[in-house]
C-alpha cells in the first residue's frame, strides 16, 4: 500500500474515533453533539470542492462497496406498518422512506436508516441515495451538508433555505429531524468502522432494550401520478 494511502486510511480511522465519541455523548443525553458528528460526517463522505470530492473515506478505499439503502417504494396497500385503505383501481399511493426512529422509556431517541438486504453500492455512490420525498427530496449527501454548512456542524448560515427549515422541524419524539437524520447516517458509519478496523464502537445501554419502546417511521402518501413522478425524478 502507498504511503499516502496508509497515511488516509489512519485519517479515517481518528474521524471515526470522533464519531463514537459523538455517539457516546448523545446516547448520555449530550443530544447537540449531533452538530459535530455533522461535521465528522462532512469530512468522510461530502467533502467536495470545485467539483472535486475530496471525501476522507472515499479517497481512502476508493473500491469500497457497502450496504445500499433500502428503495422507496410506492404501494397502493401498504408500505410498512401503514395500511392504505381504498377501492381497488384508488389513486392514492403510499411509501416508507428508508429511516426509522426507536424512542425508549429514559426518553432517548435514535434513528436508523433502513439497508436493502443484500444490495450493495460504490461508496462514492452511497451518499448521493434519497432518504425522503417529503416535503422535498433530500440524499443523505444534501442532509450532511446542509447541516454540517448551514446548521451548525460548521457554519451557521442565516439564509435560511428549504431543506434547513424542514431539518429543523420537529418529529414526534420532540427530537429535530437534522438530529435524527444525521444519528442515523452516524450510526451507519459506525458500523461500517467496526468492520474496516475490527472494533466494537459506542452503543445504546442494553437495558434500554429490555424496556418499552416505541418506534416510528416516516410515511408518504401521494397521488398516483405525483408517485409516479417522484420514483421517475429519483431514477
Amino acid at each position: 500500500m502507498e504511503e499516502s494511502q496508509t497515511y488516509l486510511r489512519e485519517q479515517v480511522r481518528e474521524v471515526l474515533r470522533v464519531v463514537d465519541t459523538c455517539l457516546a455523548s448523545i446516547y448520555a443525553g449530550e443530544t447537540h453533539m449531533y452538530r459535530a458528528l455533522a461535521g465528522q460526517l462532512r469530512i468522510l463522505l461530502c467533502d467536495t470542492q470545485r467539483r472535486r470530492d475530496n471525501s476522507l473515506l472515499i479517497q481512502a478505499y476508493p473500491k469500497l462497496e457497502v450496504s445500499a439503502l433500502a428503495s422507496i417504494a410506492w404501494s397502493e396497500r401498504d408500505s410498512g406498518m401503514v395500511e392504505l385503505r381504498q377501492p381497488d383501481g384508488g389513486e392514492a399511493r403510499v411509501a416508507e422512506m428508508p429511516f426509522e426512529i426507536t424512542q425508549f422509556a429514559n426518553g432517548l431517541s435514535i434513528a436508523n436508516l433502513i439497508l436493502a438486504e443484500g444490495s450493495l453500492v460504490a461508496i462514492d455512490e452511497w451518499a448521493s441515495q434519497e432518504v425522503t420525498y417529503h416535503p422535498t427530496i433530500l440524499s443523505a449527501f444534501d442532509i450532511i451538508r446542509t447541516v454540517a454548512d448551514k446548521g451548525g456542524g460548521a457554519h451557521v448560515d442565516a439564509k435560511s433555505s428549504p431543506e434547513l427549515r424542514y431539518m429543523m422541524s420537529k418529529t414526534p419524539v420532540g427530537s429535530t429531524y437534522a438530529e435524527m437524520f444525521i444519528l442515523a447516517v452516524g450510526r451507519f458509519i459506525q458500523a461500517l468502522g467496526e468492520r474496516l478496523f475490527d472494533y466494537q464502537g459506542a452503543r445504546v445501554p442494553e437495558e434500554l432494550y429490555k424496556q418499552p419502546m416505541n418506534k416510528y417511521s416516516l410515511v408518504l402518501a401521494a397521488h398516483r401520478q405525483r408517485a409516479e413522478a417522484l420514483t421517475n425524478r429519483c431514477r
